[in-house]
């Protein structure tokens, strides 16, 4: 197996051609983290928020060229566990103004406390650190929960917008915390994108949630960090609106039913913004032979790496129906590839 080696993904962030592409896959399912180190760690967890000697030699087998971390924010989630013990989100339980009470907020030192040793394990590597900043809309939208939260833009606006505000303002004390470390590259996210699009306006996304995902943005940009914006769903019209938020890699590039064409996008756009994405968890990951992986892999790299701005990664994130030889295959793939 190649090393890892974060300046794969600075090198494609800045669009520089190189041999070999880089790969990193975040926050996989619990079934295949534990074939992958051969534990039997609770599935209720997630990678990131695994012992550092563990999240670093997880990232390594996995041939990732950065680690994530970050931490799940569940506050107001009403959540179920099946009998393998995975949590299920429900419903949301802060249904009005006299539910702010019920918000609860992690505690910052024991966060920071996961990302003093994370970075320590490290120094050893030469893997990148990407943390993931919590963003407020998403967090309210699951403590609200999704119904209430979408009718409230309309119906409750004032108090809609409060929470997101209250939460935000967590948000950039995690996020100072986080850049007082040697982060290579922050990471962003939206939860109100589907397969069709928006599941509101996209003038109602910019007003309850992207206005507040560009002041994280800009405090980003302005420290010297790259900005990854993972943001599920069909969003190849929105890309113009991300390039001009400051978006250096946008990730992952959801097929949507085949509506959504990475090299489509590519085309259009891969001069302006890094890709990250694409390996469809659906199908090829899924059910596919290790001759259709590799070739749709081989694919993408071949297409995509010209000129820089591409990570391999999946579609989403990979579920636990993936055969973790079909990851090894996707895995193996690129580290084996040399663009001509």
């Amino acid at each position: 197996m190649r090393k890892p080696d974060k300046q794969r993904i600075l090198d494609a962030i800045n669009h520089i051609e190189r041999k070999d592409i880089p790969l990193l896959e975040i926050d996989p399912d619990m079934e295949i983290v534990n074939q992958i180190l051969g534990r039997s760690l609770p599935y209720d967890l997630h990678p990131f928020e695994m012992e550092a000697e563990d999240n670093v030699e997880l990232n390594t087998r996995m041939g990732n060229d950065m680690l994530y971390f970050s931490h799940v924010w569940r506050t107001g989630r009403v959540q179920v566990k099946d009998s393998d013990g995975r949590l299920h989100y429900k419903d949301g339980r802060i249904k009005s103004r006299a539910d702010f009470d019920q918000l609860e907020f992690p505690d910052l030192d024991s966060l920071e406390k996961r990302l003093e040793a994370t970075c320590k394990t490290l120094q050893e590597t030469d893997m990148g650190l990407m943390c993931g900043a919590q963003t407020a809309a998403f967090t309210a939208m699951t403590a609200m929960g999704y119904n209430d939260f979408l009718f409230n833009t309309l119906a409750e606006t004032d108090m809609v917008m409060d929470m997101i505000k209250t939460i935000h303002d967590y948000c950039l004390k995690e996020m100072e915390m986080y850049l007082r470390y040697p982060v290579d590259m922050m990471k962003v996210g939206s939860g109100i994108i589907t397969t069709t699009g928006p599941m509101v306006s996209w003038e109602q996304v910019e007003e309850f949630e992207t206005s507040f995902i560009r002041e994280q943005i800009d405090i980003f940009r302005k420290a010297g960090k790259p900005v990854f914006f993972h943001i599920d769903g069909k969003v190849d019209n929105l890309i113009p609106d991300f390039i001009e938020m400051g978006v250096d890699v946008l990730n992952p590039i959801d097929p949507s039913g085949s509506v959504q064409d990475i090299y489509e996008i590519k085309s259009r756009y891969g001069d302006q913004i890094t890709l990250s994405g694409n390996i469809n968890i659906d199908t090829v990951l899924k059910d596919g032979s290790p001759e259709v992986i590799r070739a749709d892999v081989i694919e993408h790299m071949e297409r995509m790496g010209k000129g820089g701005g591409y990570i391999v990664s999946s579609s989403h994130n990979l579920h636990e129906q993936i055969p973790v030889e079909n990851f090894y295959t996707m895995r193996d793939t690129v580290m084996e590839f040399s663009l001509k």
